[in-house]
């Protein structure tokens, strides 16, 4: 399990929640000055869907404070519900030299740049598979999940026309009934061992929401057969401490997004946030109650949405994926 500690106050949300707008998790880039970049879509508020701006934010620490200057922006075609931003940066050798580049994987579509702090450009001629991607740069080539059931895929280059050939499955066999994995982050441990997690729900739940069910792992030696932690282990929690020594307890905190520093090691997870409902739930709304009650789960659709980030105990993450 990963394990949490104090984090600064401002990566409750790093978006200001001053502002009525909701956001959903993005892709967090770290230049190579050192400065952190974020690029999160901005929905209506009141919405968790068709947004078509991707705001762009900066700081000099991960956890913010994150400024968002106006017209910092990019421009996407229609962002549906249930496809989160994520990033990839990997290496591209042009005659014989190699260069850093920038990918924004989002809406279908991925946009590429020189720098984190863009401009980034559409690479047209080219998608990838399914919604709410989970890129990854391995041994040269990219991999991502089409979804939870319909498993990974491989392209060799992001190029225009580039086709993608089905790599695995990813097993569900030892998933629990009523588990609803969703919201992947894929990534190749310095093991070799392939890691997906996920943001997990069960709509049975609507009371004593910091109990629920939240987050999912799945595992594998050779990103071919894959293995589902067993019992009922999760590998992040509801409840968060930061450093002015207040807590929050996120009702839901969905699109993980695993951040690895420049060694390479597991320092930070960020994710979509509900900063709104605790541990009471929302059992007693109707507008989404349609199991008879409103899950912990969809108190997100009538709440104010955010990005949050979480610190992490890096020699404990480390020993966890070691043992994993």
């Amino acid at each position: 399990m990963l394990a949490y500690k104090s984090t600064p106050a401002s990566g409750r949300s790093l978006y200001p929640d001053s502002d009525t707008h909701n956001t959903w998790n993005g892709a967090l880039i770290r230049g190579a000055d050192g400065v952190f970049h974020m690029y999160n879509p901005l929905y209506p508020a009141g919405s968790l869907g068709g947004a078509t701006t991707l705001m762009h934010g900066t700081a000099s620490n991960i956890t913010g404070p994150y400024k968002w200057p106006n017209g910092a922006y990019i421009s996407i075609p229609s962002l549906g519900e249930f496809d989160g931003p994520k990033s990839v940066v990997y290496t591209e050798s042009l005659n014989g030299t190699n260069k850093t580049k920038y990918s924004l994987w989002l809406g279908g579509h991925v946009y590429l740049a020189d720098s984190a702090a863009g401009p980034f450009t559409m690479l047209e001629g080219f998608t990838y598979p399914g919604k709410n991607p989970a890129p990854l740069w391995h041994n040269g080539s990219f991999y991502t999940i089409a979804s939870m059931s319909a498993g990974i895929y491989v392209t060799p280059r992001l190029v225009a026309g580039a086709k993608w050939t089905h790599y695995a499955n990813i097993s569900h066999q030892f998933v629990p009934e009523g588990w609803l994995p969703e919201d992947p982050d894929m990534w190749v441990d310095k093991r070799s061992n392939w890691h997906i997690i996920n943001h997990a729900y069960s709509t049975t739940q609507w009371e004593h929401c910091s109990a629920s069910l939240l987050s999912s792992h799945f595992f594998s030696t050779d990103g071919k057969t894959w293995n589902f932690l067993p019992g009922a282990i999760q590998p992040y929690g509801h409840t968060v401490e930061y450093d002015d020594g207040t807590s929050h307890m996120f009702v839901t905190i969905e699109r993980p997004t695993m951040y690895f520093d420049e060694h390479g090691l597991l320092t930070h997870i960020h994710l979509a946030a509900d900063l709104v409902t605790g541990d009471e739930g929302c059992g007693n709304r109707t507008k989404h109650a349609n199991f008879g009650h409103t899950p912990c789960v969809n108190c997100k659709y009538g709440d104010h949405g955010g990005t949050t980030i979480i610190a992490l105990e890096t020699a404990i993450v480390d020993q966890t994926l070691v043992v994993v």
